[in-house]
């Protein structure tokens, strides 16, 4: 987990001061999901709660058009 939380900051850190700027909290998680994935690969040990899906971006964009995932 430590290494997940610091590239995440890395990543915040890297991005423009814009790159959130007019995007709501929920596509701002999205967004920086997808950063993730491309720098770092699709997440095969994270599945998704109630699914048998892994996290990678078509997971993400499934959950992105749904957002009520239950």
């Amino acid at each position: 987990m430590p290494d997940v939380k610091q590239r995440m900051l890395d990543i915040v850190n890297s991005v423009p001061d814009d790159y959130f700027d007019g995007l709501k909290p929920t596509e701002m998680v999205f967004k920086l999901m997808f950063e993730y994935i491309d720098r770092y690969g699709d997440d095969e040990t994270t599945i998704i709660p109630g699914t048998n899906k892994h996290l990678n971006r078509e997971t993400i964009k499934e959950m992105f058009e749904n957002k009520n995932l239950n």
